[in-house]
C-alpha cells in the first residue's frame, strides 16, 4: 500500500512541475502577446495621424475653393450694382 502512495505522490510531484512550467510558458506567451499588442497600439495611433496630415490638404482645399466662390459672388454682386448705378 505504501508503494501505491508513494507511486501517487511521485506523479503528483511530477505533474505539478509540469504544470509550472506550463504555466510559466503561459505567463511568456501572454507578456509577448500584450507587448506585441502595445506595438499594434502605437502603430495604429501613428497611421491615425499620418491620416489626419494628408487629409488636411484637402480640408485647406476646400476652405479656398468655398472662400474664392464667396468672394467672387461678393464680386459679381458689387459690379452689377455698380453698373445698375451707372446705367441710372
Amino acid at each position: 500500500m505504501k508503494d501505491k502512495i508513494d507511486l501517487v505522490i511521485k506523479l503528483i510531484e511530477e505533474q505539478k512541475g509540469s504544470t509550472d512550467k506550463r504555466l510559466d510558458s503561459i505567463d511568456d506567451n501572454l507578456r509577448e502577446h500584450m507587448r506585441r499588442t502595445d506595438v499594434l497600439e502605437d502603430l495604429h495611433r501613428d497611421n491615425q495621424i499620418r491620416i489626419q496630415t494628408l487629409e488636411e490638404p484637402r480640408k485647406a482645399l476646400a476652405l479656398i475653393k468655398k472662400s474664392a466662390l464667396w468672394i467672387s459672388a461678393i464680386s459679381g454682386a458689387i459690379l452689377i450694382i455698380s453698373k445698375l448705378i451707372k446705367g441710372v
